[in-house]
């Protein structure tokens, strides 16, 4: 009867654990989706987790420090994709960002939970990189193919960039 909420943590290796707890996220409600998404811009990633026939729960992420003295675990960057047409958010898009010698590829989708969807920001983190380089496969690319991939782009982290398909990489501001 009491089947807690999960939080898959990846490793180095690959592996995933159970992280729940460790975070102090558990939750024995009957949950419908989760999200973990930077809400304030601090970089940190908050959790929100819709339960049902009870309240939504959200946890904001405080780093190693505290509310009144939030530190981030390591430098970060949000990537907001962008092109023309019906598909202005790239959804199947690929990011890749290479920071330190590492590339990480971030798929551009929607979903995420029982009977939800989210659409947003593509959040990187860089660890002690504190630059990146940054391009998209565009939708519709093959993989092996050079059709349909953006050139590489260099940032600064802890920063909130666009990538537009036509335009290249614009910084980004709340409207």
């Amino acid at each position: 009867m009491l089947d807690p909420s999960n939080l898959l943590l990846g490793m180095p290796d690959g592996r995933f654990v159970e992280a729940a707890e460790a975070a102090a996220l558990r939750n024995y409600q009957r949950g419908r989706g989760g999200l973990l998404v930077d809400l304030n811009g601090d970089g940190l990633l908050d959790a929100v987790i819709v339960n049902r026939w009870d309240r939504a729960k959200l946890w904001r992420n405080v780093g190693s420090g505290t509310a009144q003295a939030p530190r981030p675990l390591g430098h970060w960057l949000k990537v907001k994709l962008r092109q023309g047409g019906g598909n202005r958010d790239a959804v199947g898009a690929w990011l890749e960002a290479e920071a330190q010698g590492r590339v990480q590829q971030i798929e551009q989708v929607v979903g995420g939970g029982h009977a939800s969807g989210t659409l947003g920001m593509l959040h990187v983190g860089l660890g002690e990189a504190t630059t990146a380089r940054v391009r998209v496969r565009w939708p519709g690319n093959r993989w092996g193919s050079d059709d349909g991939v953006g050139p590489w782009f260099e940032t600064s982290a802890d920063r909130t960039v666009i990538i537009d398909r036509e335009k290249g990489l614009l910084p980004w501001a709340p409207r």
